[in-house]
């Protein structure tokens, strides 16, 4: 009896000592980190920065998976759907508000997705080929007016942020210009080069190298500041659109029925990376600004960029199949 006692009072001081370091906490097994776009772009780089930096942080594996398509949407409806239990999370950005926007979005994003953290964003760079007339947002106005629907400029696609750039200069700038959509920013960049389109809401980590090279030209970047890459590219709202402001913002995004102590988990290890001096010098060499913010402020931004598209879709009568 005694020595069963014992044997009772020894397992009960494991399972105290084991409570008390943490152990069985989350994660205790791989997270999964969904990304709606193929390796390479900016979302995809993000990602496996912070699959990186978290798996780090708390000694275990988290694996990013691609799964490219609709614009990001395969991704994140295969989050919705997922067990709300941490496990599975994504890079998401704020194309979910735009699609919904549009009624693209097979979830909704408000009822079926919980931010985790904000991450970063990139703007676009209004680009022209090198030896395009145009030299800046007042040039490009003034030659739209004359000439309504002569002016093109080329997307990545029918509801990408490219074209979205594009949709909002439209209606800002009281102008009307002819959308030429492609199957991706390669092949509009090409055209682009040659001059077949006229211009470009580029992405800037695709641009910008074109541009050092005197392929393109550059006349504005879409964000509301300037960017530390090109100091003396005004913004469009300097060349004389106020309120102008296109940036893609990148946010960590799980189901919504996370439960609450994962959530305060993922959200304050975000946060902690988020200030890590190699992050911001990783942000700089992909052209991004990081950012700050938990899962209000993300829904709260979210919910401002569904109305200003929402806007632009009514002003344009724009449909997107």
């Amino acid at each position: 009896m005694a020595m069963l006692k014992g044997l009772l009072a020894a397992v009960l001081s494991l399972a105290a000592t084991g409570a008390a370091s943490g152990a069985g906490a989350y994660p205790d097994k791989p997270v999964r980190l969904y990304v709606g776009f193929a390796p390479g772009g900016a979302t995809d780089l993000l990602a496996r920065l912070y699959a990186k930096k978290l798996g780090e942080k708390f000694n275990q594996t988290f694996i990013v998976e691609n799964r490219p398509g609709a614009g990001g949407n395969i991704a994140i409806q295969a989050l919705a759907q997922a067990p709300a239990d941490g496990y599975t999370i994504a890079m998401a950005a704020n194309y979910v508000a735009a699609n919904a926007a549009m009624q693209r979005n097979p979830y909704d994003w408000e009822r079926d997705l919980m931010p985790i953290g904000m991450v970063a964003s990139t703007p676009n760079i209004l680009v022209v080929p090198a030896a395009s007339r145009l030299n800046g947002v007042a040039d490009l106005v003034r030659e739209a007016r004359k000439s309504p629907g002569k002016l093109t400029f080329g997307s990545a696609g029918m509801g990408s942020s490219i074209h979205l750039a594009g949709e909002l200069f439209k209606v800002m700038a009281g102008v009307d210009m002819t959308h030429v959509p492609y199957k991706g920013v390669s092949p509009a960049e090409v055209d682009l080069v040659s001059g077949t389109v006229d211009m470009m809401f580029g992405s800037v980590s695709t641009a910008i190298p074109l541009v050092q090279s005197g392929k393109l030209k550059a006349l504005a970047v879409t964000g509301r500041e300037r960017m530390k890459a090109m100091p003396d590219l005004p913004t469009i709202e300097e060349g004389g659109l106020k309120g102008y402001d296109v940036e893609a913002v990148y946010f960590l995004a799980a189901p919504a029925r996370i439960p609450q102590p994962v959530l305060k988990t993922l959200t304050e290890a975000v946060a902690q990376i988020n200030r890590e001096p190699d992050v911001r010098e990783f942000m700089d060499r992909i052209y991004a600004r990081p950012l700050t913010g938990g899962p209000d402020e993300a829904r709260a931004f979210l919910a401002a960029e569904e109305r200003k598209w929402r806007d632009v879709v009514q002003a344009t009568g724009l449909t997107v199949n």
